[in-house]
């Protein structure tokens, strides 16, 4: 079996761009997405028959997409903390494991 390489440095700041890229979606969907939400809200589609339509079937599809792009933004933060609480386990790890074997190697020299 290889050998698995991790450049912790690197690993860690990938998840720290994650993280942030997650709360950006977040910002957006605070920002953009209301702004857009508050447009609909004035119906410029019209009240005509059509217009009546296009509500019917808009609305819930606005309410979902909102929703999901909420539930985006935090599930993409959430899995940058996560690579970064893994790297930094991973590197502990690394770290505990190395003082056993020097303190075992001591002992039998």
């Amino acid at each position: 079996m290889g050998e698995l390489w991790l450049e912790s440095d690197r690993a860690a700041a990938a998840g720290r761009d994650l993280a942030a890229a997650g709360r950006h979606l977040g910002e957006l969907r605070d920002t953009a997405g209301a702004e857009a939400a508050a447009l609909s809200g004035a119906r410029p589609w019209g009240n005509d028959d059509i217009g009546q339509a296009f509500e019917r079937n808009y609305r819930p599809i606005e309410h979902q997409v909102l929703q999901a792009w909420e539930k985006l933004g935090g599930y993409v933060e959430g899995l940058g903390d996560a690579v970064v609480q893994a790297v930094r386990e991973a590197v502990q790890t690394d770290h505990t494991a190395s003082v056993r074997v020097e303190h075992t190697y001591r002992k039998r020299s």
